[in-house]
């Protein structure tokens, strides 16, 4: 519950101290989301509402601390991890140059990290329920992104997706990984969590 709530405070924090930034991007405060609101807001914002997952409310705050918003993790076909960035404080803009130059036969940057298959146990569909096998691919782009992202998700997620489309040097899977808090979460677990990232207790 510690872990939780740091989190939640962290989010609250940028939430109150970057309300002007916010209001620009159309960023909104965290709130409960299912399946069906995920995949209207997720095709507001033009993105392609199919290969989109949750997260098991036991990850979430791992999961919420190892990616940024929005972000991505990038893995071969083989299932390792392969680094994108340049350098430990380079930001996400580098995969805007990434993506499209993915291709086989080169070597990356890939220190030892999770592998796919297992932050694959830690997803969820849209209902809660256990993924089937990720499907055979050259690369791998798993994008965590959040409903409240605002504009950033047209911006950033809806790009890289569409560059990742367009690569013609290999085939690649993208998985939009939703971190919003999610209805389909154990009672227990989503009270709390909802309490920490809002700030409010679920009614």
């Amino acid at each position: 519950m510690g872990k939780i709530i740091v989190i939640g405070i962290a989010v609250l924090g940028l939430i109150g101290c970057k309300s002007i930034a916010m209001k620009m991007n159309g960023m909104t405060k965290p709130q409960l989301e299912n399946a069906q609101t995920i995949r209207e807001k997720a095709h507001a914002f033009g993105m392609d509402t199919t290969n989109i997952v949750s997260v098991h409310s036991r990850d979430f705050v791992h999961e919420l601390k190892r990616a940024g918003i929005p972000d991505a993790l990038i893995y071969d076909r083989n299932g390792n991890y392969i680094e994108y960035r340049a350098t430990d404080t380079s930001c996400n803009a580098g995969l805007f140059q990434f993506i499209p130059d993915l291709k086989l036969n080169t070597t990356y940057n890939q220190p030892d990290s999770i592998s796919l298959s297992e932050i694959w146990t830690k997803y969820r569909d849209l209902n809660g329920n256990v993924l089937k096998a990720v499907e055979p691919s050259d690369f791998y782009v798993l994008i965590y992104w959040t409903t409240w992202s605002g504009k950033l998700n047209k911006d950033h997620v809806k790009v890289w997706e569409d560059l990742a489309k367009v690569n013609t040097n290999c085939s690649i899977k993208v998985i939009k990984v939703n971190l919003d808090l999610q209805d389909h979460w154990e009672e227990g677990d989503k009270e709390k969590l909802v309490e920490a990232m809002t700030g409010k207790k679920k009614k």
